[in-house]
């Protein structure tokens, strides 16, 4: 900071509110003050406010809440900064630094918008931040934003994709195996581009070390099992199914022991009903031979209410009879039901011999193949030892060549 900003009485002031812990304050202050200035300084005024802040205790908090209010705006920031040439505005994106590493969420959510900018240079000073942001406590596991960063791999000015494969190589350092997984996938659709490879290439060397390739192989083991945990929670549904077959079946004996019930409470309300009815007739039949004199009009009434109680009879026997032709319909039902449920674990536990069938067939598939390359292995051997053997008797052969013929040099 120039001494002209230093006793600037804007700065003077923003410096005493922020010692004094009246933030809010100089956040007003700060607004005001970037708010009076014209195109030409903005951004000069913006460094020399950073600057100031980032040298003062709770200078942070303030930077912070200014871009939180957005007084301090990233997206407008980066494209003020592309005006600038790139040493100007390197050294002004170093003053963001320690901002990016502690307070990583106040970037991060602008990230992928702004690897979408026409400009390249937002593009590059976007990746920049990004870099610092590697620096902190917080891990990017953000697959949108890798495979964002991956894209930049593909940029038509270099001096951008020198700038992503930096990135790439700095998050691929807490987590290759994500990298390695994104700038793969990448290069699959661009084959022919060798500018795009070269890259990849640089990515992958700086963060595939020998710490990391465990980490690589744990992440290609568990590819290679998501079939059988895929097999397994398919057995796992079907027993479900099993369970939830066998509790409906519970339900329906539960049913039939309901209706059995009911079916027995009419029985027994019959037999009320006929009871009731000869105890009718039998206080008629008392009646008739107790009252001689009333011989006359007795019968009458008696069969008046002999044909209502007989009709009464007659009707709740018919709805008896409903009644029975009702739970007998219903029971078929529940038998139909049954069928079908058995026929359906039936169909169920088919499915599931079957995958079994096809387990014991992969398995079969493995072992013959490992028995295959266990064979392979000894009749290398086998050849290996008949090799050396050969070699061994041609060896003694010539031995005893050369001494039949010191031999007969000798006796000559």
């Amino acid at each position: 900071m120039t001494e002209s900003n230093q006793d600037n009485p804007e700065i003077i002031k923003i410096k005493d509110f922020v010692k004094d812990g009246r933030f809010d304050d100089a956040v007003k202050m700060i607004a005001f003050y970037l708010g009076d200035s014209n195109q030409d300084n903005y951004l000069d005024r913006l460094e020399n406010v950073i600057e100031m802040l980032l040298s003062l205790h709770g200078g942070s908090t303030v930077l912070r809440f200014l871009i939180e209010q957005l007084v301090i705006d990233i997206p407008s920031l980066l494209e003020n900064l592309s005006k600038r040439d790139s040493v100007l505005r390197y050294s002004f994106l170093l003053l963001l630094k320690t901002l990016c590493e502690n307070e990583c969420d106040l970037f991060l959510p602008h990230s992928e918008d702004l690897l979408n900018s026409h400009d390249p240079n937002v593009r590059e000073a976007d990746l920049q931040l990004i870099i610092f942001m590697t620096g902190g406590d917080t891990d990017i596991e953000d697959e949108s934003l890798i495979n964002k960063i991956v894209l930049t791999l593909a940029d038509e000015k270099d001096f951008v994709i020198k700038k992503a494969v930096q990135a790439l190589i700095a998050i691929g350092r807490k987590h290759p195996s994500l990298i390695t997984k994104a700038v793969n996938n990448f290069v699959k659709e661009y084959p022919e581009n060798e500018k795009l490879k070269t890259a990849v290439v640089v990515v992958l060397k700086s963060i595939v070390t020998v710490e990391k390739i465990d980490e690589l192989v744990e992440e290609s083991k568990k590819e290679a099992t998501l079939d059988e945990s895929t097999l397994e929670k398919e057995e796992t549904e079907i027993i479900d199914k099993e369970l939830e077959l066998k509790k409906k079946e519970i339900e329906i004996k539960k049913k039939k022991l309901e209706l059995e019930e009911k079916e027995k409470d009419l029985e027994e309300k019959i037999i009320q009903e006929k009871e009731k009815t000869l105890k009718l007739k039998e206080e008629i039949l008392e009646q008739g031979t107790t009252v001689e004199s009333e011989s006359e009009v007795l019968p009458k009434k008696v069969k008046k209410q002999l044909k209502k109680e007989e009709s009464d009879i007659f009707d709740k026997e018919i709805e008896i009879k409903k009644k029975e032709l009702r739970i007998k319909k219903k029971k078929l039902e529940l038998e139909l039901k049954e069928r079908e449920i058995d026929e359906m674990v039936i169909q169920e536990k088919e499915k599931v011999l079957k995958l079994k069938e096809e387990l014991i067939e992969k398995e079969t598939e493995l072992s013959n193949v490992e028995i295959e390359l266990h064979q392979k292995k000894i009749k290398e051997k086998e050849q290996k030892i008949m090799e050396s053997e050969l070699e061994r008797a041609g060896e003694k052969i010539k031995e005893l060549k050369d001494d039949d013929s010191d031999n007969i040099d000798e006796d000559s």
